[in-house]
């Protein structure tokens, strides 16, 4: 699960990054593609990325990384 994974990044600054980019791809409903769940979206910060899906009730984050 993603809360797992962000649990397990190394520094604090790598799990505020991701939350960072979390909430980036959350204000940015038109970047979404079309909720069902079946294409996954990438983003990508300066050290870590996120893939996504969407939902009519949300977003569901399928993978975290982080580089040190």
């Amino acid at each position: 699960m993603a809360e797992d994974v962000m649990a397990g990044l190394p520094p604090a600054a790598a799990r505020a990054a991701v939350q960072d980019l979390l909430v980036e791809a959350a204000k940015h409903p038109d970047r979404w593609p079309a909720p069902g769940g079946e294409e996954v979206v990438d983003e990508f910060g300066a050290r870590c990325w996120i893939s996504y899906v969407v939902y009519r009730d949300g977003l569901e984050v399928r993978d975290i990384g982080w580089v040190d």
